[in-house]
């Protein structure tokens, strides 16, 4: 499986050094400084066309139009890692705010928009993608409850979780002989409150190891899956993608 890795915060040495990473995935490590050329190197790979295709409801035909995304000629991606979505989204925000010490309520409303957009996109191209993306602590209004929420900059991070097919959270835990123990959430509860899995096939906790996840994607027969994982620094989210160079080798 070919993976480019998209490293926004120049995390990538707890996973090996730039060459390691371009032998183990077979794609070269890759860094952007702003947003709007990460966003535009993304639309170099991959683009959106236009399908309008007929259908027949009983003795009624109606056409019904749609996008798909589709690799560019000679784009060979099976996965895309973007580490980190929290990153992503301070550089956009940067670069609407400028020299201002804060945003204005119209470059709020454009923050959401081109984040949904991305999103939007991305959810949608012909390979798998990772997402990583900090945590943050929010307390419930109605009921005080502590959730964890996903790092990013307005209002997306309240409905992220829909453009993707796994959310799940970090956990590390301290096992018996003292070494640490790197789980994954992948149920909600009141707590992890955007944590999901449409598989269905994945218990509430598991080792953060994505040959367990691409193997419940395998036992769908989906052809790709998007995974969201959300976690404080150091818990796992660039670790774990060591996991995906077994992956590669079996390819």
């Amino acid at each position: 499986m070919k993976t480019l890795l998209i490293d926004l915060e120049n995390g990538y040495k707890s996973i090996g050094s730039k060459e390691t990473i371009k032998e183990k995935f077979g794609l070269p490590l890759l860094n952007f400084n702003d947003f709007t050329s990460f966003r535009n190197f993304i639309g170099q790979l991959w683009s959106r066309k236009k399908v309008e295709k007929e259908v027949k409801v009983g003795e009624v035909s109606v056409v019904q139009s749609s996008y798909e995304i589709i690799a560019k000629e000679g784009v060979d991606i099976d996965c895309m890692v973007i580490d980190t979505a929290s990153e992503m989204s301070k550089k956009y925000s940067r670069e609407l705010r400028g020299k201002a010490e804060s945003l204005q309520l119209k470059q709020w409303g454009k923050l959401k928009d081109t984040l949904d957009n991305f999103f939007s996109f991305t959810n949608a191209i012909p390979a798998n993608l990772i997402v990583n993306c900090h945590s943050k602590m929010q307390e419930d209004n109605e009921n005080g409850v502590m959730r964890v929420m996903p790092y990013i900059e307005g209002s997306t991070k309240v409905d992220v979780g829909k453009w993707f097919d796994f959310v799940m959270y970090t956990k590390v835990r301290k096992a018996k002989d003292g070494t640490r123990q790197y789980v994954w959430v992948t149920a909600r509860d009141e707590h992890y409150c955007h944590a999901k899995d449409r598989t269905q096939e994945l218990p509430a906790e598991i080792p953060q190891d994505y040959n367990i996840v691409f193997d419940a994607v395998k036992k769908k027969g989906w052809d790709t899956a998007k995974v969201l994982v959300i976690g404080e620094p150091g818990s796992g989210k660039t670790l774990s993608l060591r996991t995906l160079t077994n992956m590669n080798k079996e390819k």
